[in-house]
């Protein structure tokens, strides 16, 4: 296929993709996980997930999308369609190695902020919170796409690659 209908079908795929897909793809895992390791701890754990809700010793934790770290598997899939230069085969398999990585911490990041509630109460539990929301979860999803880019020896520069290759081919026309 030709670079440019390679470029149109990852910008097309790029706007078909919606943070609600990984929602609804991952909610279940991420909250079941959490679930078993819990009661492997011996924790008083339910389950409502009609209402996307985990009980643990009566507290109840609500799962928002940002408790399943949507915008984290989002990025990862548009960083990855906006690199020139990819394979399909390779693409998919950085996506899942990307998503199964940030699928491990963030069920610890879950696991371990409801330990945080359980043994040292709400206020460390912001703290804590707050901490991963604004710090180490954008640090750990940066991490990871340098660990993909290294790993599959990517060259190229989201948007950036495509935008100078483009640029070259409207200046040698000329």
């Amino acid at each position: 296929m030709k670079y440019e209908l390679k470029l149109i079908f990852r910008v097309l795929l790029a706007f078909l993709i919606r943070p609600e897909f990984f929602y609804f793809s991952l909610l279940f895992l991420t909250m079941a996980f959490p679930y078993l390791f819990l009661k492997l701890l011996n924790y008083d754990v339910g389950f409502i997930f009609s209402s996307k809700i985990l009980i643990v010793n009566g507290i109840e934790f609500e799962f928002v999308k940002a408790c399943i770290a949507t915008s984290a598997y989002y990025l990862l899939a548009l960083l990855i369609l906006a690199t020139k230069d990819i394979g399909l085969k390779k693409s998919l398999k950085m996506f899942l190695l990307g998503s199964l990585l940030i699928f491990i911490m963030n069920i610890l990041r879950v696991i371990l902020l409801i330990i945080v509630v359980m043994n040292l109460g709400v206020d460390w539990f912001d703290a804590v919170h707050l901490t991963f929301w604004y710090v180490v979860s954008s640090v750990y999803v940066f991490l990871v796409w340098i660990f993909l880019i290294r790993l599959y020896k990517i060259k190229n520069i989201p948007i950036y690659s495509d935008l100078a290759y483009l640029t070259n081919i409207i200046r040698d026309k000329k």
